[in-house]
């Protein structure tokens, strides 16, 4: 039961530069249990270059938690994200809903010397047949939105299928894009896998280029 309820709240994630900013460990749903804890792994490709991301979560309680984000690409370890979300619950019948607010810092793990505080605004809200996630955030020179929405199919035997669409928008010193594409999820026990493919909407960013897709396996305990 624990597993179950933990992948109920756990959800979606990024991608190289700007892309990792918004979502949270395990894809954007974490243990909503005291102690809990859960680890995922995402390769990524976008702007020609593939990216492998490290990622865990530990909840000290529901409204509380602590993430990881670390990425490798070509042999080297970039910038590690660490993030806090902290959230409010509302749980109703067969819904469920949160406001979170998550200050997060990125370190030059990678080898440079700068630092950078962000901040994200963000509501989700999951029932029988739907489920949406809204996020708002700030890191570094980077203001972004993401939208996620669509249906849930649960098979009544523990797992589930989950339709989505995604909305990416991202406004930096390097200028402005917007991505959209479909995304799809399924979990199963204490394990769920995510799939998802973007396209540019709008590109006027002079560090963007092309497409983004990025495959995720994550777990919780």
């Amino acid at each position: 039961m624990k597993q179950l309820i933990a992948l109920f709240v756990l959800f979606t994630i990024g991608s190289v530069s700007s892309q990792a900013y918004a979502h949270q460990p395990v894809m954007d749903m974490a243990p909503r249990w005291n102690g809990g804890y859960g680890a995922q792994t995402r390769i990524t490709h976008a702007n020609d270059t593939t990216t492998t991301w490290v990622e865990g979560v530990y909840t000290f309680k529901p409204a509380l938690r602590m993430t990881l984000k670390v990425p490798y690409s070509d042999g080297k370890t970039g910038d590690a994200i660490l993030a806090m979300p902290i959230k409010r619950y509302k749980n109703d019948g067969a819904s469920t809903s949160n406001w979170g607010l998550t200050p997060s810092v990125r370190m030059p793990t990678g080898g440079g010397s700068n630092w950078d505080a962000g901040l994200s605004l963000s509501y989700s809200a999951e029932s029988k047949d739907y489920y949406q996630l809204y996020d708002v955030y700030r890191l570094g020179d980077t203001t972004g939105i993401d939208i996620n929405a669509g249906m849930s199919h649960a098979d009544g035997k523990g797992s589930s299928w989950f339709t989505l669409w995604d909305i990416t928008a991202r406004d930096s010193d390097s200028g402005q894009y917007l991505l959209s594409g479909p995304v799809l999820v399924y979990f199963k026990g204490n394990v769920i896998v995510r799939g998802e493919y973007k396209f540019a909407v709008h590109d006027n960013d002079k560090q963007w280029d092309g497409d983004y897709l990025s495959i995720g396996l994550g777990m919780v305990f």
